[in-house]
């Protein structure tokens, strides 16, 4: 728990990051760390010995996704403090290079959360199979998770739109929108199966 205090104090001071890209793809760390946990704990039970196979290699990947989304954490941060940096420098020293490296920037921080939504995506998707197989008493770890990992993408999603608004490369937006829409689309449907799972109406 020390880690995370001390994380919770980095948003909670008057620097401008860590911020919500970081925050985001912490929440994605945390749902992929309750689903790899719910598949151990459902894996050891003679009652799921037959999705034994599936349950490991679930944890293995939402492990692996749970690492990744640690590491976008640290990367949103380093990429808004890119910009903040080529600003300055722009500022400072006025010119087509100075811009340049600022639509760099950019760019670098618009992908950075762009990764951060496809592996909270990677980690909703799996929160199907998991909310069918796992034991119904880490049920709410894995509503949870889902909440956690929605809210993970949607966080990634509005950071990602922040910077695409700065960015002159209209192919580039364009590209990136169009993406985005489409998983925004596909993390509602497979979030609200998930819930649906553990919650049927």
């Amino acid at each position: 728990m020390g880690q995370l205090k001390e994380f919770c104090l980095e948003l909670a001071s008057e620097e401008p990051s860590p911020g919500g890209g970081s925050a985001s793809a912490a929440a994605g760390a945390m749902a992929a760390s309750l689903l790899a946990m719910v598949c151990g704990i459902t894996a050891r039970s003679r009652k799921h010995e037959a999705d034994r196979p599936l349950l490991d290699q679930h944890k293995d990947t939402l492990k692996r996704l749970g690492e990744g989304l640690v590491r976008l954490a640290a990367e949103d941060a380093a990429a808004y403090d890119a910009v903040v940096e080529s600003m300055m420098s722009r500022k400072a020293i006025p010119g087509p290079a100075a811009d340049e490296e600022v639509q760099k920037a950019l760019k670098r921080a618009a992908q950075v959360p762009m990764s951060t939504a496809a592996q909270c995506l990677n980690v909703l998707e799996i929160s199907v199979s998991v909310a069918e197989l796992g034991a119904r008493s880490a049920s709410s770890d894995v509503g949870v998770a889902v909440l956690l990992g929605e809210a993970g993408f949607r966080g990634a999603a509005m950071n990602v739109r922040i910077n695409l608004k700065d960015i002159s490369d209209k192919a580039f937006t364009t590209s990136a929108e169009g993406n985005l829409r489409a998983q925004e689309e596909h993390a509602r449907k497979v979030a609200s199966r998930a819930l649906s799972i553990l919650m049927p109406v």
